[in-house]
């Protein structure tokens, strides 16, 4: 008959032995002996679990309307259009807020708000302000930034620091190019103004860093000798400013609001062929780190626009979404990108000391 005995914490099945007393008796003085081994003692009760901080930074865009003045001006775009700019602003925003506020995160989301949208929609952008959210600048018309002189770029960037100031009673310190169209010339901008950090380029995927002042990359010139463009790309400047992560496919509105007069507007993509794309992303993550060679923390954007997550057949979807990431449990935590990027600099601090 088979015995069950216990060996460093476990329970192990043996089989039957001789059934002599003189094989019973050595058999129980060595089980006697393994059981007192100070090496079983010391043997792990499973595998250790590996720890990460994982931060989801979820923001959004309230661009409501003012994306059809800048960006997404086209001679054809007509009320028709334009309406799903209103509807951002007085319909999509308030349910963006019941769901942020159901999951428990109203207060660690940033909003990136257009002036223009913060000065059109002044009760729902009080709304925004009073639930706790950091509040980010986002242009003032959804401008495209590499067609402003430096003046002008400037000029814009005041008007919407002075906006926002005035409705959180603090300077905003975050920045993302409308349709993440930044230049050369607004990096140096945000430096000098002070800025902590910018979101609108996809350098890494999952990491903070530092932002630079950009590759000055020319176009081949196919006129001329081959040798004449056969140049590596000079070492951009470090600048102060952080960076934060954002790509397309870290967004709601590229696959699923369609656009008639907009490049790329898909719109029909179903939510459950996004939801499992980003879910794919952080399993992969989750797994692998953020520089591919094993667990460890990493940064999990999602950007999200009023349009789109506001509509009724998306709306639950984003909130699935929410509580799926929530149950991983502590290791993953929904902070704003400000806290996301001052975090980074402290450590960067405590590395280089």
């Amino acid at each position: 008959m088979k015995q069950e005995i216990e060996l460093g914490g476990t329970r192990v099945q043996i089989a039957p032995v001789d059934g002599s007393s003189e094989a019973s008796v050595a058999f129980h003085r060595l089980v006697s002996k393994l059981q007192q081994s100070p090496i079983l003692a010391n043997i792990p009760r499973g595998v250790p679990e590996v720890r990460r901080r994982v931060q989801i930074l979820v923001s959004v865009d309230f661009d409501a309307v003012s994306a059809w003045m800048g960006t997404g001006q086209h001679p054809h775009n007509c009320l028709s259009d334009f309406s799903s700019g209103i509807f951002a602003g007085r319909v999509g925003v308030g349910r963006l807020l019941g769901i942020l506020k159901r999951v428990g995160i109203s207060d660690k989301v940033t909003w990136f708000i257009p002036g223009h949208s913060m000065e059109t929609f002044p009760l729902e952008t009080k709304d925004v302000v009073d639930s706790g959210a950091e509040i980010a600048l986002h242009g003032y018309c959804h401008e495209d930034c590499t067609q402003l002189n430096p003046q002008q770029e400037e000029e814009i960037l005041d008007k919407c620091i002075a906006l926002a100031q005035s409705l959180t009673g603090r300077k905003p310190v975050g920045f993302r190019a409308p349709l993440y169209r930044i230049g050369h010339e607004t990096i140096g901008l945000l430096d000098r103004k002070g800025f902590l950090y910018d979101t609108s380029l996809s350098g890494h995927d999952a990491q903070l860093y530092y932002l630079d002042s950009g590759f000055p990359l020319a176009a081949v010139d196919y006129s001329e000798p081959a040798r004449t463009w056969m140049n590596p790309s000079p070492q951009p400047r470090q600048v102060s400013v952080v960076e934060i992560p954002a790509n397309w496919y870290m967004e709601d509105m590229t696959p699923m609001q369609f656009l008639p007069n907009v490049q790329n507007s898909h719109g029909f993509v179903t939510t459950q062929a996004i939801e499992q794309m980003w879910k794919d992303r952080f399993n992969w993550l989750w797994n692998w780190g953020p520089d591919g060679s094993g667990p460890g923390d990493f940064v999990f954007p999602l950007v999200l626009h009023p349009d789109t997550s506001g509509m009724a057949h998306v709306a639950g979807a984003i909130e699935g979404m929410f509580q799926w990431l929530k149950a991983w449990g502590p290791q993953v935590e929904f902070v704003t990108y400000e806290k996301a990027a001052r975090e980074f600099l402290q450590e960067d601090r405590v590395v280089a000391a």
